[in-house]
C-alpha cells in the first residue's frame, strides 16, 4: 500500500470551456451512488476568491491570519495564504478518507488523465501533457489517434463505468 492507500487520483485536463467542468458534475451524482467517497481539487488560474468582504473570515484574512478555517454542523471551509502542490493536498484528501479524487486542472502533473478536446487545434495538448489514459471529444475536434481510449463528450455514464475500472488497477 503506497502513501495515498487505495485511493485513485485522475485528472480531468483541457483548455477553457472543453466541458470539465460539466462532465465532473455529471459524472460525481453517477460515482457516488456507487458508494464511493469523492474528493475534487480544481486549479484555478486566476487568484479566486472564496471568501467575500465583511465576512468573519475576510476580515481574519485581512488582519494577517495566514490559514483560517471555518466549521458548521455541516461542513468545513479551510482558506490558506498560499499554493499548496496537489500532491499535498491530493495527501490531505486521503487523510480524510477519500477513495476518488478527482482533479480539474494542473496539466503538468503526473496523474493519470482523461484529456478533453473540444476544436481540432486543441490536440496540441496531447503532445504538452504525460500520462493520458483517455481523451473526451466534442464531434467538431475531428479524427483523433486510435491509441487512446475515447469518449464522446456526451459519455457521463460511460467516464464513470470507466472511472470505476481505474480504481480496480494497482
Amino acid at each position: 500500500m503506497d502513501e495515498l492507500g487505495h485511493m485513485t487520483v485522475i485528472q480531468f485536463v483541457g483548455y477553457s470551456n472543453s466541458g470539465k467542468t460539466t462532465m465532473l458534475a455529471s459524472v460525481i451524482p453517477l460515482l457516488r451512488a456507487t458508494g464511493l467517497r469523492i474528493g475534487v481539487i480544481k486549479h484555478d488560474g486566476h487568484d479566486f476568491e472564496m471568501d467575500h468582504e465583511g465576512k468573519d473570515t475576510w476580515k481574519y484574512r485581512e488582519a494577517g491570519a495566514d490559514i483560517v478555517a471555518i466549521q458548521s454542523a455541516a461542513k468545513t471551509a479551510w482558506i490558506e495564504q498560499q499554493s499548496v502542490p496537489l500532491d499535498q493536498l491530493v495527501k490531505r484528501m486521503a487523510g480524510a478518507g477519500t477513495q476518488l479524487v478527482l482533479v480539474e486542472g494542473f496539466k503538468r502533473e503526473h496523474f493519470p488523465k482523461l484529456v478533453f478536446l473540444r476544436r481540432p487545434e486543441d490536440r496540441e495538448l496531447l503532445r504538452q501533457v504525460s500520462d493520458v489514459i483517455a481523451i473526451v471529444t466534442w464531434e467538431a475536434a475531428g479524427r483523433i489517434e486510435d491509441r487512446y481510449t475515447r469518449f464522446s463528450i456526451d459519455d457521463a455514464a460511460e467516464i464513470a463505468d470507466f472511472l470505476i475500472q481505474q480504481m480496480k488497477k494497482p
